[in-house]
């Protein structure tokens, strides 16, 4: 039986895929209810799809497993190349 934190971030990365493909809907949503549009708008973009599914994996860690396996677990990781790619999509965004 597969591990709570682990059937967790399935979970987690199958709602970032489906908000990836939905992203567009999100501004449209913006457009529609002008209370909420900001949220709406950041929700939209899709470079900040993952980066707001890994707080929420994070958060799910924490709760889950504790605060020190959480903490572990992103400071094993390597950023270099998100980041690059993060930045990238920002500046062809922004043109």
């Amino acid at each position: 039986m597969p591990h709570t934190v682990e059937l967790a971030g399935a979970i987690i990365f199958g709602l970032a895929l489906l908000h990836t493909f939905l992203a567009k809907r999100f501004e449209v949503l913006a457009h529609r209810h002008s209370r909420h549009a900001g949220l709406f708008h950041f929700l939209g973009e899709v470079e900040v799809v993952f980066g707001f599914w890994a707080l929420v994996l994070l958060i799910a860690m924490t709760v889950l497993a504790g605060p020190k396996l959480a903490l572990d677990y992103a400071e094993s990781r390597e950023f270099t190349e998100p980041l690059f790619v993060f930045t990238i999509m920002v500046i062809a965004a922004s043109k």
